[in-house]
């Protein structure tokens, strides 16, 4: 579950503090979660998902649904690669 906050974290372009603001969670609250001092709880996934629904399938499952707007960062990734690519 670490590495994929710090996915998400990473992919949306943000610092701790900066997903901390986002999210209504403590700076230091990921930090010890992104270095596995402490689990991700039930209110830190809400908060996760609250911000990035397209990623709610992904962080609780490991799977994707991209037809139903559900994706992983890779997948977002890649789309914008893709789109890059072709203008």
């Amino acid at each position: 579950m670490k590495e994929k906050i710090r996915k998400i974290r990473e992919k949306s372009g943000m610092n701790r503090t900066e997903f901390a603001e986002r999210t209504g969670i403590q700076a230091k609250t990921w930090s010890n979660i992104e270095n596995g001092l402490q689990k991700a709880n039930e209110d830190h996934l809400l908060a996760i998902t609250k911000e990035w629904p397209e990623y709610a399938l992904w962080l609780m499952t490991n799977q994707t649904a991209p037809e139903c707007g559900q994706i992983s960062p890779e997948l977002e990734e890649i789309r914008v690669n893709l789109k890059q690519g072709t203008q």
